[in-house]
Order: C-alpha cells, then structure tokens, then sequence
C-alpha cells in the first residue's frame, strides 16, 4: 500500500482550519445541546441518522425523546410502540435493533462505554460504536462514514475501485484523527460534508481545507450515479367485511414487524409480455390459497420507491359477505388502524382505498 506521508505542519492546519470552520458554522442539531450529551441520546441519533438525511430525522427524534426521554423510560417500550413512533423513518430493521439492543442493556443495566461493548449490541458497527465513544468520551479514534470517506477520498485522489482503497481511508481518518477534540472534529466533519464537500458540486470555494486537498475545482461539475433503480411488482389485497378489513404483522425483512395488507413477494419486472399474465396468476394463487373464489378486477395501482428498487403495487379490492378466519391473517376495524405501526407504503394504499 502506498504510503500517505501526513507531515505535522499538514496535520496540524487540517484540524485547525476545519475545527476554526466548525466554530463558525456548525449546525444547530437538537442531539448536540447539552442536555442531549449521554449515551442514549446520542444512540438514538446515530441509529436514526443511518442512511437517513439530517432534516428527516429531526421530528422522529424529537418525538421519539418525548415518549422516552432517557434510558430508564426506554427500558419499558413494546417493540410494537418502537415501531409506531419509528412509523415512515423507513428501515425499520434499525427499530428492531434497537427494541433487542436495549433489552440487552436493561438485563445488564450499566456497561462500559467503549467500541468493543458498543459493537456486541444489536444495530451498532464500527462508526456508531466510534462516534459516540468520540462525541461523549472525547476517544481518539476516527470516525468513518460516506460522508467522510467522500471528503478523504477527495483530498487524497484516492480511487474508489482500488483494491486497497478501504485500508488507505482508514489509515488517513486515523493519522488525521487529533488526540483531544476529537468530539468536535469529527462532528465538523460531518458538517462539512452535509454543507460544503457535497456528492454533487461541491462548493470548493468556501471549503476550509481547499488548499490542502489535491482534488480542489476538480469535482465541481461531477455527476452523481444515475443508474435507474430495478423495477419490481406486487400484489395488495383489501379483503374488507363492514368496517374490518384483513391484516398481516409482515415477516419480510424489508417491512418486518409492521402491520400490511395481505401483501405478495415482489418480482422483478422483466418481460412486458407475461407481466399482465403473471399478475393474474399470482392473485388467482393468493384467492384459492385462502379459499376465496371471488372474481376480481385490478383497476387500481400504487408506485413506491425503496432504496434499491421501484415497485409499482396492484391493489385488488374484496367485500366478503361472511366474516370467517385466516391461518395468516386477522381482521381489524379501520378506526384501529391508526394504533398499528405501518410503512409508508401501506399509508399510500390506505389513502388510495379507505
């Protein structure tokens, strides 16, 4: 590997002039004020902030810090209330993890703050564990994620596809990482990140580290990954009797623990030619497998975004005239739906058909 030589003259003027920057423009972030400065606070943020932009987690978390305003509440939430609150953030896998991680912490009721024990808790890697040992602690380790390899990869015309890109990011955030104010730098990084370095045309002009950075007006124009997200289909069924309608707690990792309409797997849309024939033979399966043999008639759709695909959803619409039991399913009534935690899919359905 290539050796990066970080004189201390070039150390010390990166950590300067962007911890000076970070001074005069950090971001006022309601996880940075005092009061928000310990462990379950912090946690909370840097789970919601995962592949989650800045402005999107604000409200969740300020919400989510009233139902559990510290630790010791948060011992006594349902995995199904975690759910509710987290209900649109998206990625629910990380609520999940939070609901076991916590469960781990209040049968243990008090661990040591380091990466290693953070790592060993559910929906905690590498960066989480290093930010908040750096942002509570004040640890000399660096912190690393897209964001900062994006700034580190620029300042040092690192190529991405390189076999040893990963090891020459880590070995520069940690040569770069100062031995106290860590807290800070780090954070100003991120802020950097978020205001200056971004993806797309960066504003190299007001960067406080452009004269240290060898890709400088080099990227101002540089485009952003366009490639179109594959294109699925599925199936929704609205079975309704009177004012219940069928529901299932979904076991699919991608929307897992969260209430659906009786929903199909996604398939990839391939050929335009079978696609109306495999919609209907999918629906005529799902019909006789609950033993219902009404005709139907799709003239209803959704489009949805995930973050790697595009799922165009049919509903199919079903009054029974009976009320009987599902293996799968149960029945609820529409005023109960608000108390259930579900997806911002399903919150399309329901304003398209209730």
């Amino acid at each position: 590997m290539k050796e990066y030589h970080i004189s201390k003259k070039y150390k010390r003027d990166w950590q300067k002039n962007i911890l000076d920057w970070y001074d005069l423009n950090a971001r006022s972030l309601p996880w940075r004020k005092l009061k928000s400065q310990n462990f379950y606070r912090i946690w909370i943020s840097e789970i919601m902030l995962q592949q989650t932009m800045v402005k999107t987690v604000i409200p969740y978390y300020e919400k989510f810090l009233k139902k559990w305003p510290s630790l010791d509440y948060f011992y006594e939430a349902t995995l199904e209330e975690i759910l509710l609150i987290w209900q649109g953030l998206g990625y629910y896998q990380r609520a999940k993890n939070l609901y076991l991680a916590k469960e781990i912490l209040r049968k243990k009721k008090l661990i040591e703050i380091n990466i290693e024990n953070l790592m060993n808790l559910p929906g905690i890697g590498e960066y989480v564990a290093s930010a908040i040992c750096a942002i509570l602690k004040d640890e000399n380790c660096a912190v690393i994620d897209g964001n900062i390899k994006r700034i580190l990869s620029r300042a040092f015309e690192l190529n991405k596809n390189e076999k040893l890109y990963k090891k020459k990011v880590v070995y520069i955030a940690t040569q770069l990482t100062p031995l106290i104010n860590n807290k800070n730098y780090c954070q100003s990084l991120m802020d950097l990140a978020n205001k200056v370095c971004l993806p797309k045309n960066p504003d190299c002009s007001v960067c406080p580290v452009d004269s240290l950075c060898l890709s400088s007006g080099k990227v101002a124009q540089q485009k952003t990954n366009n490639q179109e997200k594959v294109k699925k289909f599925g199936l929704i069924f609205i079975v309704k009797y009177k004012d219940f309608f069928l529901i299932e707690k979904t076991k699919d990792k991608l929307l897992e623990n969260l209430y659906c309409f009786p929903l199909t797997d996604f398939t990839e849309f391939t050929n335009s030619n079978t696609y109306e024939i495999k919609i209907k033979d999918i629906a005529s399966k799902w019909l006789t497998n609950n033993g219902l043999d009404n005709a139907f008639i799709i003239n209803k759709s959704i489009n949805h975004a995930f973050s790697h695909f595009r799922l165009n959803l049919f509903i199919i619409e079903l009054k029974l005239k009976n009320k009987r039991n599902f293996k799968k399913y149960e029945w609820i009534r529409k005023k109960d739906l608000k108390n259930k935690p579900i997806s911002k899919l399903m919150s399309k359905v329901i304003k398209e058909v209730i």
